[in-house]
């Protein structure tokens, strides 16, 4: 039960009391909801380090309910002499007045303070003196039910990650974006090459503190500051926006989807971990042995003792699925080559053309089909990466390079409105080249084993 308290609860009432006002103190409790994930115990288990933040935690919370409070008092019996032209810094602190009971913000912003304060020392009263059990309470089944969901959204939450990352990258394509875009690319690569899913997972450890960097850049900049003219188009330049009624969907969805981001990696960075640690590890480690029997839904060992999270060796899911792909998938990959190179013709297009061309006259064995799928996928991602950096750059520069838009369409770069929808379907063109080749890199490991 105190995982879901201080794994769930506290840091859902924490973002909750960040988002609902822009200010300094609403600031400091977004700051304790990142720690508070990036040092979340897994759940089911102990973690005691966490005490050093619930601490602050409660304190903070206590100190911002009596200040606000007292701020309440005096503004009510001061309000006729009350001088609203010098309220600036209390806006930007994050005190307020109640204007209406329509729209009682205060009220709301109170609540979940005390909420806070009270669930942050429920744990601490409860694990570290130890003077209720959990398990002897009415809380008892409830905490069963979430720590035996949590098994299954582990798993919900590594299939998902990917997909959440790409939407992060695309959404809002901007400099600051980039990273995710590429860190997508590069593990669909690794994917392909290595048959791993945990290829699919490359850099998330950087990209994991990148996210936590970005989103406090972010709320930072939807501070009520009259910010200079040089610093909003730094803001700008980079990807940064105002949250506003005027604020586009796109931008909105970057927002959310970069908060989900990093909320699911804080839930799945350990069984990351432990899973980069497993296949690290040489067969007979005592250390491997130890671990939860959890992990081995993505981690398999072949016959010949080698470590692997390719789920297609799976005897069932193997012959399905090649066989699948080899009746359907193959042709259908052929004729979204050649639909794209036609439909977007340029010279980067031939070169899938002429890839469409070789594999129709020469029927190349599986070896070297592999090698041509991996090269191909290579260079339909960099065709990618190479759109979505013209794409960002075009609005900065497109007094000059506006009036060559022949040369670089020629060259297969194009200006789009809307480039999410463009990457997303050129991400799953390369899609269908990387189940290509993880399908001839099975059928090799496969053969292997037999």
């Amino acid at each position: 039960m105190a995982s879901f308290l201080v794994g769930f609860l506290l840091p859902w009432l924490l973002l909750a009391a960040a988002l609902i006002n822009w200010s300094l103190i609403s600031f400091v409790d977004l700051i304790a909801f990142l720690l508070l994930l990036f040092i979340a115990p897994d759940f089911g288990y102990r973690f005691q380090r966490s005490h050093w933040l619930l601490w602050p935690i409660f304190f903070f919370s206590c100190l911002i309910i009596v200040a606000q409070v007292v701020y309440l008092v005096l503004s009510d019996a001061l309000a006729p002499d009350w001088d609203t032209s010098d309220t600036g810094w209390m806006s930007l602190t994050g005190f307020m007045i109640l204007k209406s009971w329509r729209n009682p913000t205060v009220m709301y912003f109170l609540a979940l303070q005390l909420l806070t304060s009270l669930v942050s020392l429920a744990d601490i009263y409860t694990s570290r003196f130890g003077l209720v059990r959990w398990r002897d309470t009415c809380w008892s089944p409830f905490s069963q039910v979430f720590e035996h969901l949590g098994s299954h959204l582990r798993v919900a939450t590594c299939l998902l990650l990917p997909a959440v990352q790409l939407a992060v990258g695309i959404c809002n394509p901007s400099w600051i974006s980039l990273p995710f875009f590429i860190g997508s690319c590069a593990g669909l690569v690794d994917w392909s090459l290595t048959s791993n899913v945990s290829g699919l997972f490359r850099w998330w450890r950087v990209l994991y503190i990148y996210s936590g960097f970005n989103i406090i850049l972010l709320y930072l900049y939807q501070l009520p500051i009259n910010f200079s003219d040089m610093i909003r188009w730094i803001a700008s330049f980079i990807g940064l926006f105002r949250i506003s009624a005027e604020t586009e969907g796109p931008d909105i969805c970057s927002g959310l989807f970069l908060l989900l981001f990093f909320i699911m990696l804080s839930y799945v960075r350990s069984d990351l971990e432990d899973m980069d640690f497993i296949m690290s590890t040489s067969e007979n480690n005592l250390a491997e042995r130890l671990l939860p029997p959890k992990y081995s839904f993505f981690i398999r060992e072949s016959r010949a003792g080698v470590r692997h999270t390719n789920v297609l060796l799976r005897g069932a899911v193997f012959k399905t699925f090649s066989i699948n792909f080899f009746t359907y998938g193959f042709p259908v990959s052929l004729f979204a080559l050649s639909f794209w190179s036609f439909h977007f013709a340029s010279l980067c297009a031939f070169g899938l053309l002429a890839y469409v061309g070789y594999i129709i006259y020469a029927f190349p064995s599986l070896f070297r089909l592999h090698r041509l799928n991996g090269l191909l996928l290579v260079f339909i991602l960099f065709w990618a990466v190479s759109t979505y950096i013209f794409n960002v750059a075009f609005s900065f520069l497109n007094t000059k390079v506006g009036k060559d838009m022949k040369i670089w369409e020629m060259v297969g770069l194009w200006h789009y409105t809307i480039p999410g929808f463009f990457l997303l379907a050129q991400f799953g063109l390369g899609m269908l080249v990387a189940l290509g080749n993880l399908v001839n890199n099975s059928v090799f490991l496969y053969l292997s084993e037999e």
